[in-house]
């Protein structure tokens, strides 16, 4: 077969920087012609037809060019002999040396595949059109030669080639790990993102993914291959070294930084976690995780001169003699023994002149790559930090980044957006998640064990949720079919999770006619179908592992009122705003105190224990609903039954509030609040004469709980008339207050002042929308359209309309304590509701919080947990200084006693500056600009906002449980696991026994954190361990119960 030829005098004039230049040209010319078919002769290459564009046939020439000597014009016939091409690399390399075969330098090439769980296509078009393929043909191609190996990452898709594989398959699978040939690589479900997702998330894929292969296989992966996330995050070193993993290969970290590794050879090192001060091997590749540019067109004899010429230059960049190549790309290896072969012939061809080349090479595991580095006897730097944002080829350098049109040259290319991109799906992500963690926790509490129908709706939701971490999806970078498929995907799980969630309630509660069980995604539905005759049942599950009083709402159908009772059938006060019904629970710890419930006749049926409390509802007249408000002639009118104001307090009439001895008692066994809680000062609400035709509402508070709350209704442009409340449209200046918080708005309606006790006092905070087109431009509302939509005493709500895709709703809620230690003192809920954004152009919306606190760094926190400083970098673009916001994020003053916090329920890009932090909320790329971006979506979401007291000390509620899942049963012991995880900067003693208090505890064993491997085993139930700050620990717990 004829190929392109180098002469003599070419090879002996060539340097280094034009064989770079020659390859990137060929991998150039590689990729343009991927899908053409190619013919050549000894003399040239040869298109069929016309199907070479001038831009191809140029870069055709330049590659040829590169080949002549000054005096021909064209291609030498005659390709390059042996001993020019060693001529040629030591001339371009310095390799003057020559060393004996078993001193050499080993050069391991690693076979691969990336096969993306979606991406262009679904997850089971990838694996029906593409991925089946290259399993199977990987398996022929690794029985026809010893020497050959290969590496396997997403178990999501071996799962499924498992399921459908013959037994001979599966045994042949089996051999060829035993022999060391096929080694399974990270492990977890998919090849997760590490900027957008959640540590329970992360910990669920990686546990689905290791037990399947232990389950299966018998095998436990010992190296991570994360080769393609879009940055890397500090909770990987954490998590990977718990994991008791050996190494973890990383690829996209900013360019800027690769560099430099290479120019230090500190492309590998240990890799430390601030937190736990655990370390583990990491390992960076050079340049990308795809095979070096061989273009088949070429002869051996240059392709062997390249290829030991770009081995030799990545030597120099490792402190060992040993390199890791890989060999394969996206969806590689679907003709595994074509592939193979071809590489073949250049590894038997260095090989069989090793000492003359410099080198020898193999085909090598993760494993065989890192027993040879770590065996070496060399001393590894140790660093910290992550690696985000990421950032490819900047600054671009002729010899790095080859060319200066190269797109990953582009100045401002951080890839920072997908932290926000598809922020509906990553909202509707977590709901799933939070949906499979009420889930297992549900099954877990009541030993529900042996469903068919719970098991298979478990196996579905753990599925969803793990295939929703894959870098691709959780991101929000996938093509309009994976983004479909993902959707669909999140649908049924939390249909099927819900159904089977409500059975499991149902089962618990003992149900019989007339109850109706609510399900948390469809309360319309059920409360629809309330008659006089039946009534609903709400489970309010507490996740935490300590008690919780907390406001819950549930969503209302049109035209249906409810009333609120508790478990002896007692009211309890709600509030209606909108659509929504807030009421307020207690829950005791969801994990600390878990109690069985055996079978019983319904009338033996007790309110259920160990973490949930039962609320009903049963369906009132409008008449009778409390704080039921009725729009009418432009105003507000408060109807029969509603609200009294009456001997200077609030009345609720028939068995509601009553506001008493100066403070706020909750009849029938409901919350009393006294001696410390809110007081009236004088008796209640002081009615003053007042001016502009209304009284004035809202007078000091006992002074012991700060400032004045409330403004002059007049000023808020309102008047009381005909005994109701009647609203104009022009409301300037005004306040709302619920004891703790006051907001303060200007005269556009712009939120504009902040006082609280626990915020140490006033500050000034601005709230504004920025829109990203082509520059930053703060969208110009002029005035907002405000109304106060909800004025207590539960709830206080602002609502205010921007443009047609954009409005916002302001939010408090009465407080909870006396002490201003709740999360109602100190946060405020701001509702978001956007979209479609206009499609005209591409844009981000952001929303901007200008406060009166002045600071250059804020924290954020690495996957919802592990809070890492960032510092802004004013000579970086802002998309340089925008990071992922898992969780929250907070900056402080310069007096370290007050800070500025965010708390998020979905994933999103934030920056802080100057006192300002800026929320990306969500983002539109028309099909012209990407066609991965073009996201017409609408969606409505909730951020806390808060200033609070930076200075606090450890407690409970540090403590979070991550998971709690039924593992197994046999006979009558049932194996629970569980994670732990303190929160907080101080240790905290936790009695892991105190979990089970009510069964008989057989053992528990301290584990891995996917429940695998065991590495401490405790006798009894009398278990206290202590947490170390921000330290997680995983348990499985053996107990018996004789009371099915």
């Amino acid at each position: 077969m004829g190929a392109i030829s180098i002469s003599k005098t070419t090879a002996l004039t060539l340097q280094k920087e034009q064989l770079i230049e020659m390859q990137y040209e060929i991998g150039r010319y590689t990729e343009m012609t991927s899908h053409i078919i190619l013919t050549h002769t000894d003399h040239e290459i040869v298109a069929l037809g016309d199907l070479l564009s001038t831009e191809l046939k140029a870069l055709k020439a330049r590659v040829e060019n590169m080949f002549l000597t000054p005096n021909q014009s064209t291609p030498k016939q005659r390709p390059i002999s042996a001993d020019m091409a060693l001529a040629l690399l030591a001339l371009c390399l310095g390799a003057t040396l020559i060393r004996s075969a078993s001193s050499l330098p080993v050069v391991h090439l690693v076979p691969h595949s990336h096969c993306d769980a979606g991406y262009q296509k679904s997850f089971d078009d990838y694996y029906h059109s593409e991925v089946q393929y290259t399993l199977d043909s990987m398996l022929v191609a690794l029985q026809q030669r010893q020497d050959r190996r290969f590496v396997w990452e997403e178990v999501s898709y071996f799962s499924v080639w498992w399921g459908q594989a013959s037994q001979e398959e599966r045994q042949l699978v089996t051999t060829l790990v035993e022999k060391g040939q096929l080694e399974f690589i990270g492990g977890g479900w998919v090849m997760h993102d590490e900027a957008d997702t959640s540590v329970y998330a992360t910990l669920n894929q990686m546990t689905l993914g290791l037990q399947f292969l232990n389950e299966t296989l018998n095998v436990r992966p010992r190296h991570e291959w994360h080769i393609d996330p879009f940055g890397h995050s500090i909770f990987m070193a954490e998590l990977y070294s718990l994991l008791g993993y050996t190494s973890i290969i990383l690829n996209r970290v900013p360019d800027s930084v690769k560099q430099q590794m290479r120019a230090e050879k500190s492309l590998e090192f240990m890799w430390r976690s601030p937190f736990s001060g655990r370390e583990i091997f990491t390992h960076v590749l050079d340049t990308h995780y795809s095979t070096p540019a061989l273009p088949a067109f070429l002869s051996l004899e240059v392709k062997v001169a390249m290829l030991v010429a770009i081995c030799k230059e990545k030597l120099g960049w490792y402190m060992t003699d040993h390199v890791l190549v890989p060999f394969g790309n996206d969806f590689a290896f679907q003709n595994a023994t074509k592939d193979f072969a071809s590489m073949d012939e250049i590894v038997d061809a260095i090989n069989s002149n090793s000492t003359a080349y410099g080198l020898t090479i193999r085909y090598s595991t993760l494993s065989e790559y890192m027993d040879a580095v770590l065996s070496a006897g060399v001393t590894f730097p140790s660093r910290g930090g992550d690696f985000l944002p990421y950032i490819a080829c900047s600054p671009c350098e002729a010899t790095l980044c080859f060319a200066s049109s190269n797109p990953c040259g582009v100045a401002d290319s951080f890839w920072s957006g997908f932290y926000t991109s598809k922020p509906a799906q990553k909202l509707l992500s977590g709901v799933q998640d939070a949906s499979l963690r009420a889930l297992e926790t549900i099954r877990a509490l009541s030993l529900f064990w042996g469903n068919g129908n719970v098991e298979e709706a478990l196996v579905l939701a753990k599925n969803t949720s793990a295939i929703m971490q894959h870098h691709d999806a959780i991101t929000g970078t996938s093509f309009t079919e994976s983004y479909n498929d993902y959707n669909v995907r999140l649908g049924k799980a939390l249909t099927a999770g819900d159904d089977v969630t409500s059975f499991m309630k149902a089962a618990i509660l003992c149900s019989a006619s007339p109850v109706t069980y609510t399900l948390s995604s469809d309360s319309v539905s059920v409360l629809r179908g309330l008659t006089e005759a039946n009534i609903a049942v709400v489970v309010v599950q507490n996740p935490l592992p300590h008690d919780m009083l907390s406001y819950v709402s549930v969503q209302l159908p049109q035209s249906v009122c409810v009333q609120v009772l508790d478990a002896k059938m007692a009211t309890v006060g709600s509030q209606v705003v909108g659509s929504m019904v807030y009421f307020v629970v207690q829950a005791s710890a969801g994990g600390m105190e878990v109690y069985y419930m055996k079978k019983a006749s319904c009338e033996e049926q007790k309110p259920i224990r160990g973490g949930m409390e039962v609320y009903y509802m049963k369906k009132a007249s409008c008449e009778e609903q409390k704080l039921i408000r009725e729009w009418a002639n432009g105003g507000l009118e408060w109807t029969n039954g509603g609200l009294e104001w009456a001997n200077g307090g609030l009345e609720w009439a028939n068995g509601g509030l009553e506001w008493a001895n100066g403070g706020l008692e909750w009849a029938n066994g409901g919350i009393e609040w006294a001696n410390g809680g809110i007081e009236w000062a004088n008796g209640g609400i002081e009615w003053a004469n007042g001016v502009n035709g209304g009284p004035m509402v809202g007078q000091w508070w006992d002074r012991a709980l700060g400032p004045m709350v409330g403004q002059w209704w007049a000023r808020v442009g309102q008047w009381w008339a005909n005994g109701g409340l009647e609203w104009t449209n022009d409301l300037t200046q005004f306040s709302i207050s619920n004891g703790a918080i006051e907001l303060n708005f200007n005269a556009t309606n712009h939120l504009a002042g902040w006082i609280s006790p626990a915020s140490n006092g006033s500050h000034s905070v601005e709230q504004e929308y920025i829109q990203y087109v082509e520059r930053k431009a703060f969208l110009d509302f002029n005035k907002l359209h405000t109304t106060i939509t909800a004025n207590g005493p539960l709830v206080w709500e602002v609502t205010q309309t921007l443009n047609s895709y954009l409005n916002n709703s302001i939010r408090l809620f009465k407080p909870l304590s006396s002490d201003f230690t709740d999360q109602y003192s100190n946060f405020v809920e701001w509702q978001t509701n956007i979209g479609p954004l206009p499609s005209d152009n591409a844009s981000s919306l952001t929303s901007s919080f200008r406060t009166d606190l002045s600071t250059d760094s804020f924290i954020t926190y690495s996957n919802g947990i592990y809070p890492m400083r960032r510092t802004y970098n004013s000579s970086v673009l802002l998309q340089g200084n925008t990071y992922p916001l898992v969780g929250g994020a907070h900056f402080d003053g310069a007096s370290p006693q007050t800070t500025f916090s965010v708390l998020a329920r979905r994933p999103m890009g934030v920056t802080a500056h100057g006192g300002i932090m800026e929320l990306m909320l969500h983002r539109r790329l028309p099909i012209l600009f990407d066609p991965r971006g073009d996201d017409d979506s609408v969606m409505t979401d909730s951020v806390l906002l808060g200033f609070v007291s930076s200075v606090k000390n450890g407690a409970v509620d540090d403590v979070h449980v991550l998971g709690l899942d039924l593992l197994d049963v046999h006979q009558d012991v049932f194996e629970v696991a569980f994670r732990v995880i303190n929160g907080g900067l101080q240790p905290q003693s936790v009695d892991v026994g105190a979990f089970f208090k009510l069964w008989d505890i057989l053992a528990i064993q301290e584990t891995t954190p996917d429940y695998q491997e065991v590495q401490e085993s405790f006798k009894g139930d009398d278990v206290t361990v202590v947490l170390n700050p921000l330290q997680l620990r995983s348990f499985v717990a053996q107990i018996k119960t004789n009371q099915l």
